[in-house]
Parts: structure tokens; sequence; C-alpha cells
């Protein structure tokens, strides 16, 4: 009968522990799976950008820009799966650091009451005199004995004060993971949204170009052509005005020039400087480009390039910048993202961190390929006119480069 009590007792024990390992390694199993198909996922998007690469490439006509769409919605709807995947995967994570929470909160809780009670052992022989203890035991070994297991309680009680210390520092390190981990699968649900209507804008984009050009090639060429002729306009009044805020600079407000007052806000290439360049004689009236262009492939992330406040977003439509964000930072400066296909959740006013998604590149407004314009103002001349196509931001701009 006692020996089937402890075979019960033993299987009420050990049960809830097997269950538990199980769910560990379960978790585990379902994260290693996910890493593998989150690998597939990026091997198929680097696919689609170099298909997308090669699309952009060709000559501009209505057959290669019909087709140009089609190769980001393609590789868009797989930024969705890999980012779906990745939503997937944080969400495995974090019940994985959820259950290493609870057990390591069981751990700490054992640990304490085993320390209580040691404690209140020890406490109460420390209420007795050694003289009342000598009295008590029949023989001065079975003394001896008792002052060495108080030594040995004694020695326990500090090493599990130590080790409850560490359990703690472990816990504590498992939360801010799990903070960490909730913080990406926010920012990766945001990213999906944003990858939805950017899909939905190119389905548009691709319904509009078919309506307005009828099909026809000879549409396609008088509507770019019309879009040019604005364009060159636009371009001529942003310089004038831009020119005359040039002057008004103040250097002492300025921050000292030098490399990572600003981070990088994508990777990728620098596809044209600062200034005038062999590139902007051809591409711009006045020969003059504003910023620098980087270009990475259709929807990837653009970051903040310091951290700072909404300043304002907007778009000019098929003109000038496209859409855009402006960024104010702590230091003079003001920074703008062009061009975007699409913004991440966002409002006017809010703070941003050096480094947080702030839209995605794109190739909306004048834009000959898919890349990121990027421009440096001086906070107190930067300003949003309106204009018959959209917003136009301006203002008295610097040189990026001598800030990244």
């Amino acid at each position: 009968m006692v020996k089937k009590l402890i075979l019960i007792l033993f299987i009420l024990f050990l049960l809830p522990m097997n269950i538990w390992a199980e769910s560990i390694d379960n978790l585990k199993e379902q994260i290693q799976q996910k890493e593998l198909e989150i690998i597939k996922l990026e091997q198929e998007a680097e696919k689609y950008k170099a298909e997308l690469k090669n699309t952009q490439g060709e000559k501009n006509t209505l057959n290669n820009q019909i087709n140009t769409i089609q190769s980001r919605i393609n590789k868009l709807k797989n930024d969705i799966y890999l980012t779906n995947s990745r939503i997937d995967g944080a969400s495995l994570k974090i019940e994985e650091l959820s259950l290493n929470i609870y057990e390591k909160q069981n751990e700490i809780d054992k640990k304490k009451d085993s320390i209580a009670q040691m404690i209140q052992a020890l406490y109460e022989a420390d209420q007795e005199s050694l003289m009342e203890i000598v009295l008590m035991k029949s023989s001065f070994s079975e003394f001896l004995n008792q002052v060495h297991y108080l030594e040995l309680m004694q020695k326990r009680v500090q090493n599990d004060l130590t080790a409850l210390q560490s359990l703690k520092a472990e816990m504590q390190t498992e939360k801010s993971r799990q903070e960490f981990q909730r913080n990406e699968l926010y920012s990766l649900n945001n990213q999906l949204y944003s990858q939805k209507k950017i899909v939905d804008n190119e389905k548009k984009e691709k319904d509009y170009l078919l309506h307005q050009t009828k099909g026809e090639e000879k549409q396609y060429q008088s509507l770019l052509n019309d879009v040019l002729v604005k364009q060159q306009e636009i371009q001529q009044e942003v310089y004038e005005l831009e020119d005359k805020l040039q002057s008004t600079i103040n250097p002492d407000s300025l921050p000292e020039e030098r490399s990572g007052v600003l981070s990088w806000p994508m990777g990728g290439i620098l596809t044209q400087g600062y200034g005038i360049t062999p590139y902007s004689k051809r591409l711009y009236v006045n020969g003059f480009h504003n910023g620098i262009d980087i270009a990475s492939s259709y929807g990837e992330p653009i970051k903040s390039a310091r951290d700072g406040i909404v300043l304002a977003i907007g778009s000019c439509g098929r003109y000038a910048y496209g859409n855009w964000i402006a960024i104010k930072h702590d230091n003079g400066l003001t920074t703008l993202y062009a061009h975007l296909s699409g913004y991440a959740s966002l409002k006017v006013g809010n703070s941003v961190k050096r480094g947080q998604t702030i839209g995605y590149e794109g190739n909306t407004g004048y834009s000959t390929g898919a890349h990121l314009h990027f421009g440096v103002y001086v906070t107190e001349t930067f300003k949003v006119e309106s204009r018959w196509y959209g917003q136009l931001p301006i203002g008295a701009h610097l040189n990026p480069l001598k800030y990244l």
C-alpha cells in the first residue's frame, strides 16, 4: 500500500514536468520550422528583387511599365508572406518566453519557501542557549551533530539566496527579450498593414495607366510627355524658391559637419549625389540635385536618420517628390524622405527613434526608377506650400553626405 502511494505521488509530480517539457520542445520545433520557412521566403525575395531590377531597366513603354508594376506586386506579395512568417515566429518566441518566465517564477517561489522555512528553523534554534541545546541532547556527539546541522543550514540559506538572485536576473533577461519580441511583433504588424496598402496602390496605378492610355502605346508616350513638361516647370519653381532660402541660412544654428550626425536611412547603392552631377545635368532643367538618391529594392523599409518628430506628411501626386515625409530633429536639421511607395503608421507630431521604419522605398512622383530621395534642410527655413498637384516641401537644403 505504501509503495503504491509513493508511485502515485511520483506520477503526479512527474506528469506536469513531462507536459511542460513537451510544450517547450514543441514550441522550439515550431520556431525552428518557422525560421526555415523565413529563410526560404528571403531567398524568394532575392529572386523577385532581381526580376524587378531587370524590368525597371527596360525601355519606358506601356507594356514594360505594366510588367514593372506586376513585378512590384509579385515582390510585395512575397514580402507580405515573409512578414506574416516573421509575425508567426515572433508570436511563438513570445509564447516560449512566457513559459520560461512562468517556470522561472515557480523556481523563485520554491526557493523563497525553502529559504523561509530554513530561516524559521535557524531563528528557533537561535532562541535556545548553548547550555539548553547541550542539556537537550543525550550525548555530546549528538550535540556536535546539531551544531554541524545548523552550520550546513546556514550555508544552504546563503547558497539559496545566491541562486535566488541568479534566477531573478535570468527572469529579468527573459522579460526583456519578451518585451523586445512584443515590440518586434507590433512593428511587423504595422509593416504588414503598410505592405497590403502598397499592393492596393500598385493595382490602382496599373488600372489608371490602362484606363488613361486605353492600352495604346501612343497614348502612354503622350501622357509621359505631358508629365515631363509639367515636371520641368515644377523643378524650376522649386529651384528658384529654394535658391532664395539658401541666403537665409545661419551657419551658427547648424550642427558640426561630421559623420554620424545622421544615420543612413536605408541600405543600398548611392545612385546620385548632391549638387551638380553628370546625371542631374541631364535630368533637371537647372542641373542641380538638392539631395541624394539611394536605391535598394521597391518596398524596402526606410528608417528615420535620427530621433525626431514627424513634421509633415504629404504627396505631390505624380510630380516632384511623390509621397514624402519630413522629420524634424533636435539639432536644427529636418530630413526629407521622398518617392515613397507607402508610409508607416505615423501621424504629424508623432515622435520617432533613429532607425525606426517611417516608410517604404517607392517610385512615386518624378522618378526614373524605385529609390529614396533623401534631403537635409535647415529646420527654420523648411515649409510646405500647397500647389495644384499636392503639397510641396521646400527649404534651404544642405549636403546630406556631410552629416551621414
